[in-house]
């Protein structure tokens, strides 16, 4: 059988779009907090100098870029907790059979 087979059958999504889906979470809920908490301050921190010639390795926070810019959601969006929820949890309502939370 086909993987897109069993995980239609059991109503599971693509693990790549559930690691999606914990990434935005957990990045939304960074946002969320005050401007002075050290995560907040960490993920908009630039380190000074140059980076090796060659593919740069990939970055976290290029991911997360990657992955707003895929559904089409701005980091401000964090703001608003349930906008944030419903827009990151699209991989499950594809699927229709999913398990709600």
């Amino acid at each position: 059988m086909r993987s897109d087979d069993i995980r239609k059958e059991l109503g599971v999504c693509p693990i790549g779009e559930k690691a999606r889906e914990s990434r935005l979470m957990w990045f939304g809920h960074v946002m969320r907090r005050e401007p002075e908490n050290h995560l907040k301050q960490m993920l908009n921190l630039e380190v000074p100098g140059r980076r090796p010639r060659g593919r740069p390795k990939g970055r976290w926070r290029d991911g997360i870029t990657r992955d707003m810019k895929q559904l089409h959601i701005e980091a401000e969006d964090a703001e608003d907790r349930s906008f944030w929820r419903k827009r990151t949890q699209a991989a499950d309502l594809n699927l229709g059979t999913g398990a709600s939370r």
